[in-house]
């Protein structure tokens, strides 16, 4: 899913707060982002991402999908993954 460590070059803290190691920059995720954020730094497949989205925000497959798609390209936009 991404090319990078994100264990070794990014922090996310409690609070969703993102710093990347590489570039310096930081970014603040919503909860939401921050769910999906921890689940890709430990590897978690994508489908499973969805899943535990719904459940955990109590939200339809649907609305999961969209959100982790969202989540997913904005990252990529940002080259945070």
């Amino acid at each position: 899913m991404t090319s990078r460590n994100l264990k070794e070059e990014l922090t996310l803290t409690g609070n969703g707060f993102l710093f990347d190691h590489v570039t310096g920059l930081t970014y603040t995720l919503n909860q939401t982002g921050a769910f999906i954020f921890r689940k890709l730094m430990d590897n978690t497949k994508p489908n499973e991402i969805i899943a535990s989205l719904a459940q955990t925000f109590e939200v339809d497959d649907i609305t999961a999908r969209q959100d982790m798609e969202e989540f997913y390209e904005l990252t990529r936009t940002y080259g945070i993954i």
